[in-house]
């Protein structure tokens, strides 16, 4: 099935929803607590099977190799934590790998996203109707199953918060 992945409307809220065709929300990253110092607390809701899943989510960490040329752009690391953990860390311990490229002559991305040599989804940038690319912020168009809908959304959350342009 395609869906929509935007973030929250709230922009304090540093939340995400996943919405499919009918725009009917069926995952959410639900911010629950924004401390000064520290990790903030999200509530993961997968409103199709009902299952909600609280996660530490650090802020986010961008590094980039300073040598002057075109190339620094792709010489970027950015991450955060997920409970304790580097996301990028975490998703390969479960089995995610993701190939990243161009999306044809747009401004975007595509994301092919395998879980154990599996195809879980594939992510592409996206810009809603009356939204310019430059202003529509992180919003994605993910094609997943159903039953992947909670690694597909974790992916699409780890790909908007980084500001990593390729990921392997």
């Amino acid at each position: 099935m395609k869906y929509l992945y935007q973030p929250d409307k709230k922009v304090l809220k540093q939340g995400a929803v996943l919405t499919d065709e009918a725009g009917n929300v069926v995952y959410e990253a639900q911010m629950l607590k924004n401390p000064l110092i520290g990790a903030m607390e999200f509530n993961f809701i997968n409103h199709v099977s009902g299952k909600t899943v609280s996660h530490k989510v650090s802020k986010t960490v961008t590094t980039e190799t300073q040598s002057g040329g075109f190339t620094d752009f792709f010489s970027t690391n950015s991450r955060f934590k997920l409970n304790g953990t580097n996301i990028w860390d975490y998703l390969h311990e479960q089995g995610i790998r993701i190939d990243s490229n161009f999306s044809g002559n747009k401004l975007g991305m595509t994301y092919h996203v395998t879980q154990n040599g599996r195809e879980l989804a594939t992510l592409a940038t996206s810009t809603p109707k009356g939204k310019s690319f430059i202003t529509s912020g992180h919003v994605y168009d993910v094609i997943t199953e159903e039953q992947d809908l909670d690694m597909a959304f974790l992916v699409t959350f780890a790909i908007a918060r980084t500001d990593q342009a390729f990921y392997s």
